[in-house]
């Protein structure tokens, strides 16, 4: 329909100066542009007009530096997840984590606690760890008696210094040939708990299975399958009801189905909506999701029976087209602020602070990154 109309509308002169004058400007954001390119569009088609600020804002350095995916994947069990396209186009190794603890009032509690990402050459996570404290014990530490000029200053005392032990738990990732997750493997001590996922051709999730396994390799950082036992198996099917609605039945390890849920999508085929339905039972949950003009998530409530009425909100707002501030709601209270602090001229995550409302305290990570 709009084969014929483009090349006029490129043609012409009012437009393209139009055009100019909203690019030449670098630093006008790309709220601003889409709001620009939008007056015009009454005289030169409005659908057009929305598809080259869609196209612009795609093209813009704050779209390119967005670094936080707020609704990732099931199979990424931690926080935050970095954005695939942010990890490709700045080529990054891994990201490391140093985490301190502070209490209201309190001074910041340093027990050298990290998380680590690790990535492969082509974007993907191969490996994320994180540490944890598993127990302390408290080292004396003498200090002597000060003298000066022959005289004590200061009487000879002891202190207590905590020494503690760590936990450390690794996760693993192996992808198949069209960069799907196959497996992912997480280490808790001896034993590995497993989950290998299944796709069709058109790239749906058609079987999810867990397992815990041994590793029959000497070496801890080299795995080799040794004894495996299924836990569980789910199975999925798909029906198309509309172009924007999509039905999924979940079947147990017998094939039956015990849950459906309906996913609904926009105009950009982006996720709005879903709802699930346990088959046997009065058992509900859903989900919604709200997105700006700029294709960003701006809120995400959850909503379920299974233990009561439970409803969990989160609210997000932007900067530069980076995730700026995170609020979590559980019912209509407040319970954590996520804060994210940015590079001004690299647009790397810089640190991140987690305001903790009923334990009254916050929660510092600090970022460092390496590259190829």
């Amino acid at each position: 329909m709009y084969a014929g109309t483009t090349p006029v509308l490129l043609r012409s002169q009012k437009f393209l100066r139009h055009l100019n004058c909203c690019t030449g400007n670098m630093r006008m954001n790309s709220k601003r542009f889409f709001l620009s390119l939008l007056t015009s569009s009454a005289r030169i088609g409005k659908r057009i007009v929305l598809l080259a600020a869609i196209f612009f804002f795609l093209l813009s350095p704050q779209y390119k530096a967005q670094v936080i995916d707020q609704n990732p994947p099931d199979y990424y069990a931690f926080e935050p997840v970095f954005k695939k396209e942010y990890i490709i186009k700045n080529h990054v190794r891994s990201i490391r984590a140093a985490l301190v603890y502070k209490r209201d009032n309190q001074e910041i509690e340093d027990k050298g606690l990290s998380k680590c990402w690790e990535y492969d050459s082509i974007g993907q996570l191969k490996r994320y760890y994180s540490t944890s404290v598993h127990g302390f014990v408290n080292k004396e530490i003498v200090h002597p008696a000060r003298l000066k000029k022959g005289r004590r200053i200061y009487e000879p005392y002891i202190t207590f210094e905590p020494v503690y032990t760590y936990d450390t738990l690794f996760t693993n990732y192996f992808y198949n040939k069209n960069h799907q997750i196959i497996i992912r493997r997480n280490r808790d001590g001896d034993y590995y708990n497993s989950v290998y996922y299944e796709y069709d051709a058109a790239g749906y999730l058609t079987k999810q299975s867990v397992f815990k396994e041994t590793n029959a390799s000497d070496n801890r950082n080299q795995f080799k399958l040794g004894v495996q036992n299924l836990l569980s198996v789910e199975s999925f099917r798909y029906e198309k009801l509309s172009p924007k609605q999509t039905k999924r039945k979940h079947l147990n390890d017998e094939g039956k189905v015990y849950k459906e849920t309906i996913l609904n999508y926009d105009s950009l085929g982006r996720l709005k909506e879903e709802n699930s339905s346990f088959t046997v039972s009065w058992m509900r949950s859903s989900l919604k999701l709200k997105y700006n003009y700029a294709g960003q998530l701006i809120q995400k409530i959850n909503t379920s029976n299974e233990n009561g009425d439970e409803t969990s909100k989160s609210e997000y707002s932007y900067v530069d087209g980076n995730l700026d501030v995170e609020h979590r709601y559980t019912g209509d209270m407040l319970m954590y602020d996520y804060t994210f602090i940015y590079d001004r001229k690299s647009k790397e995550l810089n640190s991140y602070f987690i305001r903790e409302f009923l334990n009254k305290a916050i929660v510092i990570g600090r970022y460092s990154y390496e590259y190829y």
